[in-house]
């Protein structure tokens, strides 16, 4: 994981990229790059990642006959399955299959999770090996259900290990978890149109695909679908080595690495199941993937297309819905409210490169202007024009300096940074702290606290040429993560002062 000093630099990296990279290496250098800043960013955006309860199981060729008998039976009572798979990476060749992460699926949201360790199975006419493709027998069954991260495609180079056919795989049932789930965000996030006010902009804000930024084509990651975090810096490891701690002698350092690739490949099938049971409580309608007969040259070994998301365009700040007890669907207003998390989602905008967003704060500020003035303007449409009413002093001194109030915060903020979903921990003397530590020159900050309980920050920019520099500085800057962090490191520097 980077530390905050590394981030910035590889955004700098980023932005900059050596002249004299091209082709491939040019590619591979940005993908590295990419995949940092969104390791990082994910880390700050969502909180770690909790499972549901589960039992892991190894299966490889220690794995005894009698714990196979007990996996066979657990998958021979359910009908509900996720897996996933993880490939290692070979120079200028195709990945090679490592890894199957199945997840059996149990009543009352437990779950049994073996990981099949490719690379170390039993010999072939030993009774542990017929045990095993008895076990994907009875998986990969007409009647089981298999939740996927992707498509089934990704499970046909694992054929070269005799364990199941390609007649098996096309004539399973799939369901791709990641496309389903795209439908399902649509469905339960249309796009509304709404004229926002001064007191429901923050309620009113469209989190359809299109205002989130989020391309019709583009896949959801886990982490944007769960809203918490994975880790994924282990992508690429080598999960050919043997997990299973029993497989070989090995000193306290190979076992927590060996621990650290089991947690990763178990989690994608964990966090699997966290979506698919949260989309059941909304009674969402799955549909199967469609059987399309694909020939193998025509195939790539691929780990996971959760992971291939990681080396693409940085995904923006986004706000996800973990359970249905944070999904509030309100029919009859036409629009999806969400509930307060200690995830916070940003969505920093520069009034001078955002027209919408500059349009609506102008809007709302014109709107409550003019508002005022024809409260405090005295009525007199209806009198002759040689007789108007006439103001006291004080409600000239009153209209007066509202009207400069409001031309003042006009100009403050006519350039300006907005953090929604800030940490109400953060005072003002600490944001204008925090601020002045990174050399940002800010003109004036103000929040503000909607009816749910969010809050914004909106932080006014004296000059605009450094926006691009203080949106990166203050993307996560006052995110709970963040104060977490920095509690934490406050805390640790008061101890070791004793």
């Amino acid at each position: 994981m980077l530390s905050e000093e590394e981030y910035y630099t590889a955004l700098q990296k980023l932005h900059n990229i050596p002249s004299h990279l091209h082709g491939n290496n040019r590619q591979n250098y940005k993908q590295v790059l990419k995949k940092q800043i969104q390791e990082y960013e994910y880390n700050l955006k969502y909180g770690n990642f909790e499972p549901l309860p589960y039992i892991p199981y190894f299966v490889n060729n220690i794995t005894t006959e009698q714990t196979l008998h007990q996996l066979i039976q657990a998958s021979s009572s359910s009908s509900e399955f996720t897996l996933d798979t993880e490939s290692i990476n070979v120079y200028k060749k195709k990945n090679q299959p490592a890894l199957i992460q199945i997840q059996v699926l149990l009543p009352y949201n437990l779950s049994l999770v073996m990981i099949v360790e490719m690379c170390h199975l039993p010999h072939h006419h030993t009774t542990r090996f017929t045990l095993i493709k008895q076990l994907f027998d009875i998986i990969f069954a007409s009647n089981k259900t298999i939740y996927i991260w992707g498509s089934k495609d990704e499970l046909f180079p694992f054929i070269i290990f005799n364990l199941f056919s390609r007649e098996q795989l096309q004539s399973i049932t799939t369901i791709n978890l990641q496309h389903q789930f795209k439908l399902f965000w649509n469905q339960h996030h249309p796009r509304h149109h709404h004229i926002s006010t001064s007191s429901n902009i923050l309620e009113d804000r469209c989190i359809c695909e299109t205002c989130i930024g989020k391309k019709p084509s583009e896949p959801w990651s886990l982490q944007d679908s769960l809203d918490e975090y994975l880790p994924k810096i282990l992508t690429r490891a080598q999960f050919n080595i043997g997990l299973d701690p029993n497989l070989f002698n090995l000193d306290s350092a190979e076992k927590q690495y060996r621990q650290q690739l089991t947690k990763y490949a178990l989690n994608d099938c964990l966090s699997m199941q966290r979506i698919l049971i949260h989309m059941k409580n909304t009674k969402f309608e799955f549909s199967f993937e469609k059987i399309i007969k694909i020939p193998y040259d025509l195939m790539e070994s691929v780990s996971s297309s959760d992971d291939e998301i990681m080396f693409s365009q940085l995904t923006p700040s986004i706000k996800r819905l973990t359970n249905d007890q944070n999904l509030n669907i309100n029919k009859q207003e036409q629009f999806i409210s969400t509930s307060t998390s200690e995830n916070s989602n940003w969505k920093i905008t520069s009034t001078n490169n955002s027209r919408s967003a500059n349009q609506q704060h102008t809007q709302s500020t014109s709107e409550r202007e003019h508002q005022y003035t024809h409260e405090t303007q005295p009525v007199h449409e209806h009198k002759p024009e040689h007789k108007p009413q006439q103001l006291s002093m004080e409600e000239r001194k009153r209209i007066h300096n509202r009207s400069c109030t409001l031309k003042q915060r006009k100009r403050l903020y006519r350039q300006e940074i907005v953090c929604e979903n800030t940490d109400a921990r953060f005072t003002t003397t600490k944001i204008k702290q925090l601020l002045r530590e990174r050399n940002i020159e800010f003109s004036a900050i103000n929040r503000s606290q909607s009816k749910l309980n969010k809050r914004t920050l909106y932080i006014g920019i004296k000059n605009i040429n450094h926006m691009p520099r203080y949106e990166i500085l203050t993307k996560y800057l006052f995110s709970t993560a963040n104060y977490n962090r920095y509690s934490s490191d406050r805390h640790h520097r008061s101890n070791s002062r004793y």
